[in-house]
């Protein structure tokens, strides 16, 4: 659809959809809708969806139904979506890099392997962890269960079965929390999710030792509803790239544990691809919380 179409002629408003806060903090969507209504000149709307790392194949899809203009969810979804071919889904050309000692310029982002600080001097390898209670976000989590899987299958030639007792958490934040509380001795966590409790918490910083930071993997994407026109996905594609070149939005940026915004291409996201094939026919037993 081009600029000139009457549809993104008479548009007066953009609607930006994320599927990965609350763990994501909300104030980087804030800002980046803030960014957006100024480079556009046109009023943004943020909507939240935090029950679902992405479109659930049981509820109205986003692109299909044009519910969102931008979409912003985990990249395993995005690869589900993309396998089906989802309409009116396009992959925006920039993507965030995260603050992150291993990160080296890329949109990238890691599972980190946390312990309470208490214990580092007890724990210092996964595979001192052969027998600890474990917490993961969800099976299907790539920094929260399934790298994990791929790691011991890999390189410690064992399974699920190195933890002793293993506890479904249903969140990054809430594995977090568990460590912190010594209700569970170690846990799977994004990074970017540790970044932005750390952040939050500052005070908590020296709770958590990471004994080991397993990846990289793909940082979660920014979607375009195709339907917008060329020039309304180039311009706030540019601005993405470009922020770090305003002092204003660059503190922000900062702030916010993000470096900048770096181009990408829909290839980068089959970064996780052999990690999921390294994990087909393995599992993980626990015990629900």
């Amino acid at each position: 659809m081009s600029s000139t179409d009457p549809a993104n002629s008479a548009k007066t408003r953009l609607r930006i959809l994320t599927y990965v806060t609350p763990e994501v903090p909300i104030t980087i969507f804030t800002m980046l809708r803030d960014c957006i209504e100024e480079v556009t000149e046109m009023e943004v709307d943020l909507m939240v969806e935090d029950r679902f790392p992405g479109p659930s194949p049981s509820r109205t899809n986003p692109f299909s139904a044009d519910l969102a203009d931008i979409v912003i969810m985990h990249s395993t979804d995005y690869l589900r979506l993309k396998v089906h071919k989802q309409d009116h889904m396009e992959l925006c050309r920039a993507a965030p890099v995260h603050k992150h000692p291993l990160v080296t310029d890329r949109p990238i982002y890691f599972s980190e392997i946390i312990i309470n600080s208490a214990n580092k001097e007890k724990y210092k390898s996964i595979q001192d962890l052969r027998g600890c209670s474990w917490a993961y976000n969800n099976d299907s989590s790539l920094s929260g269960n399934l790298v994990v899987l791929d790691y011991l299958k890999k390189h410690l030639k064992t399974n699920a079965a190195h933890f002793g007792n293993i506890i479904l958490s249903g969140s990054h934040l809430n594995s977090i929390k568990m460590v912190r509380d010594f209700r569970v001795e170690a846990a799977a966590v994004d990074s970017t999710v540790l970044a932005g409790y750390l952040l939050e918490h500052e005070d908590h910083h020296d709770k958590f030792t990471s004994v080991e930071s397993l990846g990289p993997l793909p940082i979660y994407p920014f979607l375009f509803n195709s339907r917008l026109s060329a020039r309304l996905k180039h311009k706030i594609t540019d601005m993405l790239l470009s922020l770090t070149k305003s002092p204003k939005w660059a503190v922000q940026l900062n702030d916010l544990g993000i470096l900048r915004f770096v181009p990408v291409e829909p290839e980068f996201y089959h970064l996780e691809d052999d990690i999921v094939k390294g994990t087909l026919g393995l599992s993980i037993s626990a015990t629900y919380y």
